[in-house]
C-alpha cells in the first residue's frame, strides 16, 4: 500500500452513490477503478455496495469482475473518487486533449 493511502480520509459513506466511480493506486503501478452500481441492504439491515472492479497493471492484461463490499469497508477502500474527472469518455480529465483549432 502506498504511504499517501494511509494520510487520506475514508470517502463519506452518505456519498458513495450509484454511478459513483473510485480509484486507488498500489505499488507496482497498479490501479483499481471501482464503479458503484448498487447501494442497499442486505437481509439484516447492513448496508453493502455492490461495485463493477477493473485491475488494470501497466503493460499487462486488466482484469474486471463484480464485487460487493460492506459501506464502511468501500469506503475505507476507496477513497479517491474520479467521478468529477471525467466527462463520459473513459478517460481522466488531464489524459483528454482538445482538437486542434485551426485559424479560417
Amino acid at each position: 500500500m502506498l504511504a499517501t493511502n494511509w494520510f487520506r480520509q475514508s470517502a463519506p459513506a452518505d456519498q458513495i452513490k450509484v454511478g459513483s466511480v473510485y480509484q486507488r493506486a498500489h505499488d507496482g503501478n497498479i490501479i483499481e477503478t471501482a464503479k458503484v452500481i448498487d447501494v442497499g441492504r442486505d437481509a439484516l439491515g447492513i448496508p453493502h455496495v455492490t461495485y463493477d472492479v477493473s485491475v488494470e497493471r501497466a503493460r499487462l492484461a486488466k482484469y474486471e469482475e463484480r464485487r460487493t463490499l460492506g459501506l464502511e469497508s468501500f469506503a475505507e477502500r476507496f477513497r479517491e473518487s474520479i467521478a468529477a474527472d471525467r466527462k463520459g469518455d473513459g478517460k481522466p480529465a488531464a489524459s483528454r486533449k482538445s482538437p486542434a483549432k485551426h485559424d479560417a
